[in-house]
């Protein structure tokens, strides 16, 4: 009977129907991002951001990064500290304590903690030498470009801060901005989400997919960035030493070629050119950090020039046509007018909390996600195996160079005639 059953669900499933379907997987070796999981130790191995400078206060807070909740303050020495939140006594939570010039203190029985984790007083215990048998798990935080990073690997291996190309050769009124954002670049919205609330390949894979610019950006209902995005672009991907690119060429009305370059980097970094006609240059650098399995945060750096400012890229994502009583905040949107008029969010959360990759079918125009997905991959298996990834070990100082932007190129030649082009 069973082995009836069996036939009959395979000879459904290959009818097209639903029925008999075989059941469907993520591919844990790439979503799962706690300790000891392939990709999250991977991910330990680099400087992450978590926060901004600002949101380091005297009072405590909670943030969770690679399926760890921590604790987050800052003294009145002015150090960040970046804590494991149950106290090592009886396991009260940080989040309650109270922050004094050297440290924070616990609420329940007073040990005071620095922000490498020493206790440096317990008023309840006269045996002083008690504060040097424990110690407080934490992690070490570095304060750069208004951006709070931390280290979560082994000791023994942790690189020094890596360098960034972005900070170089700065302009005369050029000025380096940093942001965060749990949202995505357009979403969530609050009556469907609260948070950037699925899982962050939902969002590293987009930024090696130019293809779906031309689609969900334009085509569906119209542009929501510059019109030529619109235009479908030959596209190259090529791998780097660190991470994957893709070269895209439009040629626009006019004949001029329109260059486009995207870039990863290992293990979840991105540079994205902008989405505007104006925006010719370098691209910015950013951050998809994931909070655990099925959340992320944002951060990102860009250059700008306060007396030559770039469009804004809080896009409005309005329809041609519609009237005033849809001019409304992005935020105030209804489920039918992201049936309406969708974007970024809707397509990734649509996917679920976790994709199932196994339902995947990849074509030719998923070669850079795919490429993405490999390069991730092989890095976690160095790790795995007891090496060092690209551009990580004990005491390596990587230099994370932006090949990625935006480029005017002649139709003829392949010359630069504005803009940036690292890669034609």
């Amino acid at each position: 009977m069973a082995e009836a059953r069996d036939s009959n669900t395979t000879d459904a499933y290959h009818t097209g129907r639903g029925y008999g379907r075989p059941p469907a997987t993520s591919d844990e070796e790439l979503v799962r991002v706690g300790p000891g999981t392939l990709g999250g130790e991977l991910l330990r191995r680099y400087w992450q951001p978590f926060a901004l400078a600002e949101e380091a206060t005297a009072n405590p807070k909670h943030v969770k990064i690679l399926d760890e909740l921590l604790v987050l303050y800052r003294d009145g020495d002015g150090n960040a500290g970046l804590l494991y939140p149950r106290c090592m006594h009886r396991g009260t939570d940080l989040i309650y304590g109270k922050v004094e010039q050297t440290g924070i203190r616990c609420c329940y029985h007073g040990c005071l903690f620095n922000e490498e984790g020493h206790c440096l007083e317990i008023p309840t215990e006269k045996n002083e030498r008690l504060r040097d048998r424990v110690r407080q798990p934490w992690y070490p935080v570095v304060e750069k470009f208004g951006l709070l990073f931390t280290y979560m690997g082994p000791p023994d291996v942790q690189p020094e801060f890596p360098t960034f190309s972005i900070e170089e050769d700065l302009g005369a009124n050029e000025r380096l901005v940093s942001y965060r954002s749990d949202a995505g670049p357009n979403g969530p919205h609050p009556k469907i989400a609260a948070a950037s609330d699925y899982n962050w390949w939902q969002m590293y894979d987009n930024w090696m997919d130019p293809f779906h610019v031309c689609v969900l950006h334009f085509s569906i209902n119209g542009p929501q960035f510059s019109p030529n995005l619109g235009v479908i672009p030959d596209v190259r991907f090529e791998e780097t030493e660190d991470g994957v690119i893709s070269i895209q060429k439009r040629r626009l009305p006019d004949g001029t070629v329109q260059q486009r370059v995207s870039q990863v980097i290992v293990p979840n970094m991105n540079c994205t050119a902008g989405v505007t006609d104006e925006e010719l240059g370098p691209a910015g650098i950013g951050w998809t950090v994931p909070r655990d399995d099925t959340s992320y945060t944002m951060f990102g750096l860009a250059r700008v020039d306060p007396d030559n400012p770039p469009p804004s890229n809080n896009i409005p994502m309005l329809k041609d046509g519609w009237g005033p009583e849809h001019q409304k905040p992005f935020a105030e949107w209804s489920l039918d007018d992201h049936q309406t008029w969708q974007t970024d969010y809707v397509a990734q959360k649509g996917q679920g909390d976790i994709s199932l990759h196994s339902e995947e079918h990849l074509m030719a125009g998923d070669k850079g996600t795919a490429l993405s997905r490999r390069f991730f991959r092989k890095q976690a298996e160095v790790v795995a195996n007891g090496g060092n990834p690209v551009g990580a070990g004990p005491g390596v100082v990587r230099h994370v160079r932006i090949l990625a932007g935006n480029a005017l190129l002649d139709p003829d030649t392949g010359e630069r005639i504005a803009g940036f082009a690292a890669r034609t």
